[in-house]
């Protein structure tokens, strides 16, 4: 677990079942985990030897939408390793804030 991304997600007052999920799906992305630690450190993404998920980057994927800044990008690209189809979908709908 990254102490990180949790202290990230307690100081944002993420309730503790989301917490718990988000935490999960980090855990079983570690590289893109690696990343979102980057950013929340450095609010900048990584340059070179981003994780890439169908084409895209948490950084091209902050540049697609205001919605996918930060934390949003790196739960996009964990969506489009994990069920890319409807990820995909999502993207070229636009995507709008539920």
């Amino acid at each position: 677990m990254s102490i990180i991304i949790e202290e990230y997600y307690k100081k944002n007052n993420i309730p503790l079942p989301l917490l718990k999920s988000k935490l999960l799906k980090f855990e079983k992305h570690p590289d893109i985990a690696t990343e979102f630690e980057y950013w929340i450190t450095n609010s900048n993404y990584y340059t070179e030897d981003a994780v890439c998920v169908e084409g895209y980057t948490a950084k091209k994927l902050s540049e697609e939408s205001p919605y996918l800044n930060g934390e949003g990008a790196f739960m996009m690209l964990i969506e489009l390793r994990e069920a890319p189809n409807k990820a995909l979908q999502i993207i070229s709908k636009g995507i709008k804030m539920k």
